[in-house]
């Protein structure tokens, strides 16, 4: 299933300008300065070269952190622990990740795009070895506390790299490539990795993504160049600037104050959306391949080659909402309608098709119904990013969303230690395991009934767009 998924997709971290922009943000928001020369035409071989070259770092990220999940049983008999014990060791890779995502987003536009990325995907790859030549249960939350903190600033770098080689109307395909790179890792890759695991030992497993990062890191040593749509541009003078804005643009160059975006309904909503589907995805990164091998009966191997199967309907909905809402857009839709509402009713019906997984018997019922829940669940990350940054003035747009991103995680922390109780409290009273696993399904569909119940009501960003204008325009006056 997608990791804590691509949170800043759609959107350039760089100085202004050029703009932060993204490809559902309403087109009012230039792409580029009026006063900056256009950049040189790159190479499309280049583009697609660095662009195929990120998408294969998305899915050495994914499988850093769901090879977890693929050796949940042997780890569980080999090391003696409980569903409980496990959920909390998958827990501490999200741990660090909301303070690191905030850290980093203060250094972010300091720092190159290139060795940026190639620095993350070594310490992945290194911080895979302890777990080949000394496991416990010790060195697995150690390991993944660090692979957590040393993933957190992946997207963000991932996404500012690959926009740097597009124009902004040609963006949408490498950052829905990049969103969905979770998706084709487990689908093309997880099998293999079972197979490794089956046959060698699941340490065997984390000796194996180990080895896939350090050969990209070869590769992107040789490849790995920022393209000319990020070329470093000075900030202008305080004084210069402020001369230079236009007297109809009294606001020009002030940030709105951080409470009147925080507080808004948007924000709140986003928080309860994001956060409840991130829940969903860490609980079937953590237990999805035990489900169909303890709940439904597969095999390990079969078990582990199902893996990205949901996966597959989560790509349907994620490409053709995100293209459908695009396109409601640009004829005037409102973003309240096509992202709030409808982004809203599309996470509820995820979660009731998840709370229907108790109701039904066999394999199919229960893998369709799964399917459907995680698909119209994981839709909702074609417009959640998007919708905030359309309240958010750009000069504010990196860190809200590094806010945003980093408060979500943190509530979502508790899902895979929450499961594990339901599946020990199960197995406490002689439940068959299924029923343990429906019961997490039931529980991680309720809380994403609720997250898009309360961002329906709640996200309006047309409205709190305008409520933040009229509080960076008070903030103006009272300074000038």
């Amino acid at each position: 299933m997608n990791p804590a998924p691509n949170p800043l997709a759609g959107h350039v971290l760089i100085k202004e300008p050029p703009t932060m922009v993204s490809e559902r943000v309403p087109p009012s928001e230039p792409a580029i300065s009026a006063t900056a020369a256009p950049p040189s035409k790159p190479s499309m071989v280049k583009a697609w070269v660095i662009t195929l070259m990120l998408l294969a770092s998305t899915l050495i990220a994914y499988l850093d952190k769901a090879i977890l999940g693929l050796v949940a049983q042997p780890v569980m008999a080999d090391l003696g622990l409980t569903a409980t014990q496990f959920g909390t060791i998958s827990t501490a890779a999200s741990l660090l990740g909301p303070a690191v995502t905030l850290l980093f987003a203060t250094v972010a536009d300091r720092l190159p795009l290139k060795g940026t990325l190639f620095t993350l995907v070594m310490l992945w790859s290194l911080i895979q070895l302890p777990i080949f030549f000394a496991a416990s249960a010790g060195m697995l939350v150690v390991t993944r506390l660090l692979l957590g903190a040393a993933d957190a600033p992946s997207n963000s770098v991932m996404h500012s790299m690959a926009y740097s080689w597009w124009p902004n109307e040609r963006r949408g395909l490498p950052a829905a490539l990049l969103t969905t790179g979770a998706s084709f890792g487990k689908l093309i890759f997880a099998p293999v990795l079972v197979v490794v695991i089956a046959s060698l030992g699941w340490q065997y497993g984390f000796l194996s993504v180990a080895i896939m990062g350090f050969v990209w890191c070869v590769g992107w040593a040789f490849v790995g160049k920022t393209g000319p749509y990020a070329e470093p541009v000075a900030p202008r003078p305080a004084k210069k600037a402020a001369a230079e804005d236009s007297p109809e643009d009294p606001t020009a160059g002030t940030k709105a104050p951080l409470r009147s975006i925080l507080l808004t309904g948007t924000f709140l909503g986003y928080l309860a959306l994001f956060s409840s589907v991130g829940m969903l995805v860490m609980i079937v990164l953590t237990w999805l391949p035990s489900y169909f091998e303890a709940g439904l009966g597969f095999s390990a191997v079969t078990a582990g080659s199902l893996f990205g199967v949901p996966s597959i309907t989560s790509v349907i909905f994620l490409f053709a909402y995100g293209a459908w809402g695009d396109r409601a857009l640009k004829r005037g839709v409102p973003a309240r309608l096509v992202r709030t509402l409808i982004g809203g009713g599309l996470a509820m019906g995820g979660g009731l098709s998840l709370m229907a997984l108790p109701l039904v018997d066999g394999v199919a019922l229960p893998m369709a119904l799964l399917m459907l829940g995680y698909g119209l669940s994981t839709s909702i990350y074609a417009i959640a990013n998007p919708t905030l940054a359309q309240i958010t003035p750009p000069a504010q747009r990196t860190g809200v969303l590094s806010l945003g991103l980093a408060l979500s995680g943190l509530i979502g922390v508790p899902g895979p230690v929450l499961a594990g109780m339901v599946l020990d409290a199960a197995k406490a009273s002689s439940d068959s395991p299924a029923d343990g696993y429906t019961g997490v399904f039931l529980l991680a569909g309720v809380i994403v009934l609720i997250g898009g119940a309360l961002f329906a009501l709640l996200a309006n960003p047309e409205r709190d767009a305008l409520k933040v204008e009229a509080a960076r325009a008070a903030r103006a006056a009272r300074t000038s």
